[in-house]
């Protein structure tokens, strides 16, 4: 069996093939997990040979959104998204999940219940994060970018979709928030005013998942889950939709931390 996950630049940098290698190993199942590079002028193609040779795949920043228009069927959660990180192929069909999202509320949920949230970007992972806040009833969610329009056409869809108040807040002077989650790429910088967050949760992984933000959480005693937690919950639920199988998180994990030289 075949698996992989596609995006851009994904090559060598990616941690899933080593943390999907080694859960396939520990549950003594014999497939292998690829990391390809795929321009978005490919994705099509890509997605066609995919259906002949793949059982499942991942997909990675940029082509979380773009990647729905080549699928047959969408979870509902996919579909209310907007997004898809997760592809299983079954009898040549392709189907999308998002367990980013997934991920977000096995992690936060709990937190974001009643709390106001924070979210930092606009693109696939924060579609995620932003169905889980509302999926936790968090009380209020606020959306901030660099592009002040996406966020606002974000805030704009969630709001028609659920009937939840997600309002846009300027970039770089975002209100305070009780959970704080950063769904861009940015690793090397503080986005956000942490002082009295009560969690912070990164998307970010690479180069290292001692972001920046997360140092400055750790820094001010805010509870982190960072990107190596978030990348093996999300991955875990993956195998559980392709396998059937409920693979050792700590197993995915160490596998993680080799593969980043920690």
């Amino acid at each position: 069996m075949y698996f992989a996950v596609i995006g851009t630049q994904v090559r060598g940098k990616s941690a899933s093939p080593a943390m999907h290698a080694a859960s396939f190993k520990a549950l003594g199942i014999d497939a292998v997990y690829l990391a390809i590079d795929v321009p978005r002028q490919e994705l099509g193609c890509l997605v066609q040979i995919a259906r002949f040779n793949f059982r499942g795949f991942n997909v990675t920043i940029p082509h979380k959104e773009e990647i729905m228009k080549y699928l047959d069927r969408l979870t509902p959660d996919a579909r209310e998204i907007g997004a898809v990180n997760t592809v299983l192929v079954e009898r040549n069909l392709l189907i999308g999940y998002n367990t980013d999202a997934y991920a977000v509320y096995n992690l936060a949920g709990k937190e974001m219940r009643g709390a106001d949230v924070l979210i930092l970007g606009a693109g696939g992972a924060a579609r995620a994060a932003l169905y889980a806040a509302i999926k936790a009833e968090a009380r209020r969610i606020y959306v901030t970018n660099r592009t002040a329009e996406r966020a606002e056409a974000l805030a704009k869809e969630f709001r028609e979709k659920f009937g939840r108040p997600v309002e846009v807040a300027p970039w770089g002077s975002a209100p305070k928030a009780d959970v704080v989650i950063n769904a861009t790429p940015v690793h090397d910088a503080v986005l956000a005013d942490l002082k009295g967050v009560s969690l912070y949760v990164d998307f970010v992984y690479i180069p290292t998942p001692r972001t920046k933000m997360v140092q400055e959480a750790e820094r001010l005693g805010v509870r982190v889950v960072d990107g190596v937690d978030l990348l093996v919950e999300q991955g875990a639920e993956a195998e559980r939709i392709w396998l059937g199988v409920e693979p050792n998180r700590e197993v995915m994990k160490k596998a993680v931390l080799h593969f980043l030289g920690l």
